[in-house]
């Protein structure tokens, strides 16, 4: 298939590019005037988020779309995936297991998202109502990226321990960024239109990571206080507690993820 990938030049992005590469597939890449170079191994398509017109001429000629860009807002994510599925090329969507409520949750779950991504049951809605698949991740690590290595171990090291927020025992959802990119090719091959996928290998106490992070030492920050610097743009999921089931992806799709324990990867 020809595969045109939207943040193929970021941590999530470059590595489900890279498994679709393998696989065999036609690998372009999606270029934001002024951005990070896209690898030489991808055709450059010039394109951007923030310019919706940019985006359904972007797409013309593709087999398969893969939003797999970064969160930005709701005036920006809107109107991008509504140019996306004007483009009339079949769209895999990266959501968020934050769109979802707290407690237990299944793929059937209906969205309730948190006030963090409060738009994102909008995009969810459009993207399932024009025949769109949709994957929700939860903590996305490995690879030497994402929230654990960009904001926990940098605040960890300056306060000299790991930190959550609140109360002990609040549970997140996690998943390897290989396992994700892994699933990525199953849905692309194997999912029927308009469906809803867990990206999820284990439920972590926030805690729990902390302490990882922190070389067995963590420190609970006031909820009443401002919330430190490297992690203040998602406080509010520190005490955002959920159980996500990703049972019927793993059934459905014969999804079988190899890394399973975010605490034996930290401290590896």
């Amino acid at each position: 298939m020809k595969v045109l990938v939207i943040g193929a030049t970021g941590f999530t992005g470059s590595v489900v590019a890279a498994a679709f590469a393998r696989a065999g597939h036609e690998v372009a890449a999606l270029q934001r005037p002024g951005g990070r170079p896209v690898p030489a191994a991808y055709r450059a398509v010039p394109g951007d988020l923030a310019d919706p017109a940019s985006l359904t001429a972007a797409v013309a000629g593709f087999d398969l779309v893969l939003h797999v860009g970064a969160i930005l807002s709701e005036e920006i994510d809107v109107p991008a995936v509504d140019a996306l599925l004007a483009g009339g090329v079949p769209l895999i969507y990266t959501s968020s297991v934050d769109t979802l409520g707290p407690g237990f949750v299944t793929e059937d779950s209906l969205p309730d998202p948190h006030p963090v991504v409060g738009w994102r049951d909008v995009v969810e809605r459009r993207v399932l109502a024009a025949g769109g698949r949709m994957i929700r991740p939860g903590l996305i690590y490995g690879e030497g990226g994402g929230v654990v290595v960009d904001m926990l171990e940098p605040l960890a090291a300056r306060v000299g321990a790991g930190v959550y927020i609140g109360e002990p025992g609040v549970r997140w959802a996690a998943v390897h960024v290989a396992d994700l990119a892994e699933l990525f090719l199953l849905v692309a091959e194997l999912a029927p239109p308009a469906s809803v996928w867990h990206a999820v290998t284990e439920t972590v106490t926030v805690d729990a990571i902390a302490t990882a992070v922190g070389n067995g030492t963590a420190v609970s920050w006031p909820e009443d206080d401002e919330p430190p610097a490297e992690i203040a743009v998602i406080a509010g999921l520190f005490r955002y507690d959920q159980d996500v089931s990703a049972e019927k992806t793993r059934q459905k799709l014969g999804w079988r993820p190899v890394h399973t324990s975010l605490i034996e990867y930290l401290a590896r």
